[in-house]
């Protein structure tokens, strides 16, 4: 699925992967114009996400030394200053309590967490964080809490799921961190 330049602010551009087996690091694809910045979505990357209210995007690849052991991914985007970026990140290390959004992409698209209603997950938690950059560390793990809790008080059981299965393929990939 494909959803590009939304434009409604505070909702995100995003480029779902198609086989992420086979995504590794590479070069931005397409632009799309965002509120502040030319963002680049790649339909190469394992995951990718563009931020309307803050001009962000990230897209995920695998580095080229991956391995099941060394899980390391590749994240490249433009910051809020419109500012391209790449930073690399080791999600065996990440810890969900606290750390950037770009880490979570990161840990996110390595637990298999790329569905469109994960996609509104990621997107749901980046608009918690309100104008904060995708740099700045806080704990995801909490407000994951609380979007689950919302959804059993509003009696959406399947938004209820699917914040549990979330919150629980990342807890169980990170236990022994936590």
């Amino acid at each position: 699925m494909n959803v590009n330049g939304i434009g409604v602010a505070g909702y995100p551009a995003w480029q779902g992967a198609r086989k992420a087996e086979s995504s590794t690091k590479g070069g931005f694809g397409a632009n799309v114009q965002g509120a502040k910045n030319v963002v680049h979505i790649d339909p190469d990357a394992v995951f990718s996400i563009h931020h309307v209210k803050t001009g962000e995007s990230a897209n995920v690849y695998r580095a080229d030394d991956y391995s099941e052991d060394n899980p390391v991914y590749l994240v490249k985007g433009t910051d809020k200053n419109g500012n391209e970026y790449e930073q690399t990140v080791d999600v065996s290390k990440v810890n969900p309590n606290s750390c950037s959004y770009t880490e979570l992409l990161a840990l996110n698209a390595h637990t298999g967490n790329r569905s469109d209603s994960n996609f509104m997950t990621m997107s749901i938690l980046k608009d918690k964080m309100g104008g904060t950059s995708y740099h700045e560390k806080t704990d995801y793990m909490t407000m994951a809490h609380e979007l689950m809790n919302g959804m059993k008080t509003l009696g959406n059981w399947d938004g209820y799921l699917r914040y549990n299965k979330w919150i629980n393929d990342i807890m169980t990939f990170c236990k022994s961190k936590l």
